[in-house]
């Protein structure tokens, strides 16, 4: 159990993104922001979403207590900052709009990106320039958000972005009533995907994959959900292939039709190249279903590899894994091992500490925006300390940051503090007036799943790599850094131990 973190209660919150949870081609940043926000709104906060609109769509909505404000562009929809923007106390962009808010602000109000997919090279020499030098005249305690720590390390390390950095995972749906294999379960191979038809998501290399598959699995059916720029070429490239009789782009499906397809899938297949979103994998999960996907950041996060799903090192390796995961899912022994793993692994994220992580990071920003506090911590934000106190002791409310996080496990009362290292911890452990407490840098595991220890089903070495690297590429193991890019497995490989201070 998590205790109640600060939320943007009394706080005036404008969203930026190109759609709302309503267009029609809303996809998984919206999904993000909607299931955010309305909990925010749920709280008492204000919140107003300025978007655009496809025709049809009225231009002001109210959706599970959020107001939609629609324009015809999206220069229409920054152009409303210009009037309105100071009225608001943060600004929330999940619509890569870089150094323009600012410059149309005038930085009087504090702006947080979310940024869910990181792309290789922004297209147009304005917009490279507009996210690029120009986002770096920004304010350096300008603070974005990401949603899994390679996400991160990419945006640090091959971005060079300079500012805090927020870890903030997404939510899984909650769990259907069965707990075990779902009685609805298709009889034939199945692979159900749930992804933005964009390019970044490469579910042409998919398609190309499915005729090995298909020779070497009876039967099998290629179901893909979702609507983008991408659909109608992948429509084509499907009708050309060898079987196209196995694979339907459906396009856009509601909620239930989606819920359906899950029900029903054996696996399912992330193949983005770069660094993405999570979110189809944790509700695949949901429904039992593992996955397998591509080294990817963002991606890889979300697969516990070897429990439930495989990650793949190449792109020449994808049939194989397919066919590999395919025929060990025709055993019932298999699946029921494979469903039970992936929904107690989808049952360590809830949209409640995804909106609580994100409300932290707001007000945060507001505060250090306005009056520079907050800033006596000297470890960046990449850094964070999982603190166990000793029984009998408790956080007064009020008494850390609004990005820290406090969880309560059978008794146990444990602190994980964000941007804080372990000589900062001590001293937030002094002034708390608590001693005798554990305390020990955060893992991988950490960041995603926050201060509650992972389910024994998930813990333990992972099983081996569906390609072994060669001999020659071997290294030796390093002490862990989350200043390096974290494992592609995700998993604490070695006991946690605490330090007593």
């Amino acid at each position: 159990m998590s205790t109640p973190r600060p939320t943007p209660r009394t706080r005036r919150v404008l969203v930026l993104s190109r759609y709302d949870i309503g267009h029609p081609h809303a996809g998984d940043i919206e999904h993000y922001l909607h299931e955010i926000t309305r909990r925010w709104a749920a709280d008492g906060c204000e919140v107003t979403w300025s978007t655009t609109r496809s025709p049809g769509m009225s231009a002001e909505q109210t959706i599970a207590g959020v107001r939609i404000l629609r324009s015809l562009s999206p220069l229409g929809a920054l152009t409303r900052l210009v009037g309105e923007g100071a009225r608001f106390d943060a600004i929330l962009d999940g619509g890569d709009h870089g150094a323009v808010i600012p410059l149309v602000t005038g930085q009087s109000v504090p702006v947080v990106p979310v940024v869910h997919r990181i792309r290789p090279r922004p297209a147009g020499r304005l917009r490279r320039l507009l996210t690029g030098p120009v986002s770096r005249w920004n304010r350096p305690d300008q603070a974005v958000v990401v949603l899994s720590p390679s996400a991160r390390h990419d945006l640090r390390h091959r971005h060079r972005f300079g500012g805090p950095i927020f870890v903030v995972p997404p939510g899984a749906p909650p769990p259907p009533a069965s707990s075990g294999v779902d009685p609805g379960r298709a009889p034939a191979p199945m692979i159900v995907v749930d992804v933005d038809l964009v390019a970044e998501q490469r579910i042409d290399l998919l398609l190309k994959a499915v005729p090995q598959v298909a020779a070497a699995v009876p039967g099998l059916r290629v179901e893909i959900l979702g609507d983008g720029p991408q659909l109608a070429a992948l429509r084509d490239l499907a009708a050309t292939s060898p079987t196209a009789a196995s694979v339907t782009l459906h396009g856009r499906v509601t909620d239930g039709e989606r819920d359906a397809w899950l029900r029903r899938a054996w696996l399912t297949v992330s193949t983005a190249t770069g660094a993405a979103c999570g979110c189809p994998l944790l509700a695949a999960a949901a429904y039992g279903v593992p996955g397998v996907a591509l080294q990817a950041p963002g991606t890889r996060d979300f697969l516990r590899a070897g429990r439930t799903g495989h990650l793949v090192d190449s792109l020449e390796d994808l049939p194989a894994a397919l066919i590999e995961r395919l025929t060990a899912l025709a055993d019932p022994a298999n699946v029921r091992r494979a469903a039970q793993a992936c929904r107690t692994w989808a049952d360590c994220f809830t949209w409640q500490r995804s909106a609580a992580l994100l409300a932290g990071v707001v007000e945060h920003q507001i505060r250090a925006h306005h009056s520079g506090a907050a800033r006596r911590r000297s470890a960046r934000s990449d850094i964070a300390t999982l603190v166990r106190l000793p029984a009998g002791a408790h956080v007064p409310a009020g008494a850390l940051r609004p990005t820290d996080e406090v969880a309560t496990t059978d008794g146990q009362v444990n602190v994980m503090l964000n941007g804080c290292d372990e000589l900062d911890a001590l001293g937030v452990l002094a002034r708390l007036g608590v001693t005798g407490a554990g305390h020990r840098l955060a893992g991988h595991d950490d960041l995603l799943i926050g201060p509650h220890p992972l389910p024994p089903l998930l813990a333990g070495p992972p099983a081996r790599r569906t390609r072994p690297r060669p001999p020659n590429r071997e290294q030796a193991p390093a002490a862990p850094s989350l200043l390096r890019d974290p494992s592609p497995i995700p998993a604490n490989r070695r006991p946690l131990t605490f330090k007593r201070g």
